[in-house]
């Protein structure tokens, strides 16, 4: 189980609503903060693929509100096996089938890209805006660096925001891809401190 955990974190690092609507209004604002003063909350799902050493697709549900995350992982029959809650500075996952949890220093031990791609870029990735990265970014982790990258895209020309990250470990031929199949924005409030409590029970 413990390689499950360290899968499902290389999966989402490198980076609910039912609903199949896209994010259409406003197509002109392009970033997090211009997203965030228009809207409260934004709602949605998505999957995450690998190729190479590890292969498989995992599914998950995000709410995002102000500079906070939640995510809710399934895995291939349907089950929540992750739950996931990000704020700026500290991330804590609860790993359901195993009742085991882990906070930011834990999961950056399990993977230390988390030292590179911080909470908050996660974040704004979910509200449509990129991060920049370069190989210098890289050299923490004291891997060949420039075999290393994070890539922000469209999934299509008709998407306005960006709603794809691509991890590219060029070294031992390991690509990742996350993708937002919803992304709703919305002016409702979501009552964090609920679903905060799923995480301290």
């Amino acid at each position: 189980m413990k390689n499950l955990i360290i899968f499902i974190l290389i999966l989402f690092f490198v980076n609910c609503s039912a609903t199949s609507k896209k994010l259409k209004s406003n197509m002109s604002i392009k970033s997090y903060n211009e997203l965030s003063s228009h809207y409260v909350s934004c709602t949605g799902y998505g999957n995450i693929s690998s190729i190479g050493s590890y292969k498989g697709q995992l599914s998950f549900s995000f709410i995002s509100q102000n500079d906070s995350s939640f995510f809710q992982f399934q895995d291939f029959l349907g089950r929540k096996i992750l739950l996931m809650w990000l704020t700026p500075n500290s991330a804590n996952a609860w790993n359901i089938l195993e009742n085991k949890r882990y906070d930011l220093s834990q999961i950056k031990n399990l993977f230390p890209l988390l030292s590179v791609v911080e909470p908050m870029s996660i974040t704004k990735f979910l509200w449509g805006e990129e991060s920049i990265y370069n190989s210098d970014d890289f050299k923490v982790l004291g891997l060949r660096s420039d075999n290393l990258s994070v890539i922000f895209e469209k999934s299509s020309q008709e998407e306005s925001l960006i709603n794809k990250a691509i991890f590219k470990d060029a070294t031992n031929n390991q690509k990742i891809e996350i993708l937002l199949k919803s992304r709703v924005p919305s002016i409702e409030f979501i009552d964090f401190d609920k679903i905060w409590k799923l995480m301290l029970i």
